[in-house]
């Protein structure tokens, strides 16, 4: 799988104290005077905000492009309805020679039939497949055989809202596997231009001692 943050919302933490900040000040100039605010003084407000009102998170859009996931993991994924979504189809894209998801767990230890099993499946279906194209099946016809966990790509945009409360249930250890690895991916993706959104994309369950960061490491993007 392969998980590429591909456009975000710029200038995002004095976006994101900007709309907080409207329903408490009275001021034509709101935006210019917190992009004056010290570091230290954004970083306050920015936990101050991990704990009130979150329609301000709204503002804020991260749009991913995920690719290599399975067709199963993507039926899980669109059921967020506060997103936005484009996925590859399987009506016009002809699928021959498909790639697969493969659960971890066929590949531990006393399961090797089982992956032999698995693997030997898909090989048949790609086979089939491949034949009903022959004989002249369209490939929104033909897709009907295909299996859940082919690969398909799909981009994804969401709000840090969004993502908050995904957060809750993705990175639970109970998560199923492959969103849970997807999610961590993204996760990784914001953080690495967004510092200061981790606390916002770690549930306190899940929360390591050392998870909170400044809003400006050294190295780290502004934004």
């Amino acid at each position: 799988m392969k998980v590429k943050l591909v456009n975000y919302t710029s200038d995002a933490v004095n976006l994101l104290l900007f709309t907080k900040n409207t329903r408490l000040m009275d001021d034509d100039n709101a935006l210019s005077k917190i992009k004056t605010w010290s570091e230290e003084k954004k970083q306050e407000e920015l936990d101050y905000m991990l704990n009130t009102i979150r329609s301000s998170w709204e503002f804020i859009d991260y749009t991913f492009n995920i690719r290599d996931v399975s067709r199963g993991f993507t039926h899980q994924f669109v059921r967020t309805r506060q997103a936005s979504y484009a996925q590859q189809s399987q009506r016009t894209v002809d699928m021959e020679g498909f790639t697969y998801y493969t659960p971890e767990r066929f590949n531990e230890e006393g399961n090797e039939h089982a992956k032999l099993i698995y693997d030997q499946t898909m090989e048949v279906i790609n086979m089939r497949y491949q034949q009903l194209r022959e004989l002249g099946i369209p490939a929104e016809d033909a897709r009907g055989v295909l299996p859940t966990n082919i690969h398909t790509n799909i981009v994804a945009k969401f709000n840090l809202r969004t993502l908050s409360e995904m957060a809750k249930s993705r990175l639970s250890p109970r998560a199923q596997g492959e969103y849970q690895e997807v999610f961590k991916l993204m996760v990784k993706e914001v953080i690495a231009v967004h510092p200061w959104a981790e606390p916002f994309l770690t549930p306190t369950e899940w929360a390591a001692p050392s998870m909170y960061k400044a809003l400006n490491p050294k190295g780290a993007k502004n934004g």
